[in-house]
């Protein structure tokens, strides 16, 4: 039978003609569709093989008790486990990363195990309340038909070494700080004493540069006391009720000869009338005239400062954890440089700055915004910080109210 299926087949390709031999379907069926079928049968069997690998796989990643994330070549997160969905409020995929985890270090090492292969380890701190700290592991991945992506493996880092090393980064950067005008002090006494000792117009100009550097510890010892003063209070909730209008006129009528000697118009808006909050006035004073500073620092060059007061029966996305609440919205906006979109998320860092010497220059400590952010988390408040270059920045504070009926 098959030498009359070989003949045929020969016969038609030499002559275009060949005699069909009998029995052609059988033949077919014999020679073709059992080994065909027998293939695809293995094939399913092999499919189904893989897909229970896999399944496993996923399953055994899903029940991985650290975030567990897959990022393509596009720096999007397409797979998660479940740790990650919970620590991270991912709600769907796939996602941009820099929405999940927005740290430049992060972005860094992602771009270096896509495009190098290299495995890095880099600390986290994701935008969450309470704030936790992750020990980000990031290597290179391949992804089936998509090129090389990065596996992310977040592992929590306990309290005690969140504590030992927020100490450890503290004491560095506090003994740093308060180093370098010291540094300055004691130049300026050795010339007082030696070359400038009978120039009275030296002595006037190097007196002048002490009183500035004693001045500038001074605020880096108030604002370090200040500190400390909030995280003791951490743990108990303000129980005074205030009416916050008051308050922040009060606040801003002090601002006022300030900005008017630096040519900056001080603008205030508040849309009355306002429910009373639950806080602490003196901290509430802190928190405004930090934002305040901060705006007529780095902002001036603008000529304009803006600062709103309002009641929200429903806060939105940008508040954070106060999202979906009735909040007082208070809100001061320049219109100077702006902040590059890289720095946003350490600018609550303390002693963050963007511009060191800039920040020095014109009297920052570095505290400022890290106690705004501390105020606002023993209120269970929350900042939202918005920036465009060229066009300024928004730094607005939500504070929760309760809600109707409560």
């Amino acid at each position: 039978m098959l030498e009359e299926l070989r003949g045929w087949i020969e016969g038609a390709a030499e002559t275009g003609r060949g005699i069909r031999p009998a029995g052609l379907e059988e033949i077919l069926d014999r020679a073709v569709a059992v080994p065909v079928e027998r293939l695809l049968e293995r094939l399913a069997e092999e499919g189904r093989r893989t897909t229970a690998a896999q399944r496993f796989l996923e399953e055994l990643v899903d029940a991985f008790p650290d975030p567990v994330l897959l990022v393509d070549g596009g720096r999007e997160v397409v797979r998660c486990n479940a740790a990650a969905r919970e620590a991270l409020a991912v709600a769907a995929l796939p996602v941009p990363l820099d929405a999940v985890l927005r740290d430049p270090g992060l972005g860094a090492a992602v771009e270096a195990a896509i495009l190098e292969g290299r495995t890095t380890q880099v600390d986290v701190t994701p935008p969450t309340e309470p704030a936790r700290r992750f020990a980000a592991r990031v290597s290179a991945a391949g992804l089936a038909g998509e090129g090389r992506g990065a596996v992310l493996v977040l592992r929590e880092m306990s309290e005690q070494v969140m504590i030992e090393r927020m100490r450890s980064d503290f004491v560095a950067n506090a003994s740093h700080e308060i180093r370098t005008p010291l540094t300055s002090l004691v130049g300026l006494i050795e010339t007082l004493r030696g070359p400038a000792r009978d120039d009275p117009a030296a002595r006037e100009e190097f007196l002048a540069l002490m009183a500035a550097e004693a001045a500038r510890m001074q605020r880096l010892i108030d604002d370090l006391l200040s500190l400390s003063r909030i995280e003791l209070a951490a743990g108990a909730p303000p129980e005074e009720t205030l009416e916050p209008a008051p308050l922040l006129r009060s606040v801003v009528a002090k601002f006022v000869p300030r900005a008017e000697e630096a040519g900056v118009a001080l603008e205030l808006r508040i849309a009355e009338p306002l429910p009373p909050i639950v806080a602490d006035a003196d901290q509430m004073h802190q928190l405004v005239a930090n934002l305040l500073d901060n705006a007529l620092k780095y902002g001036a060059a603008g000529g304009r400062v803006e600062v709103t007061l309002d009641h929200l029966p429903r806060a939105p996305a940008e508040a954070g954890p106060v999202a979906g609440r009735p909040a007082i919205r208070l809100c001061v906006r320049d219109f100077g440089p702006g902040i590059p979109a890289e720095h946003l998320p350490r600018l609550t860092e303390r002693f963050y700055r963007v511009d060191r010497a800039r920040s020095r220059e014109i009297g920052g400590t570095g505290l400022g915004l890290a106690i705004v952010k501390h105020v606002l988390r023993r209120h269970q408040g929350h900042l939202s910080i918005e920036s465009r270059l060229g066009e300024g920045s928004r730094f607005c504070a939500w504070l929760p109210l309760p809600a109707a009926g409560a």
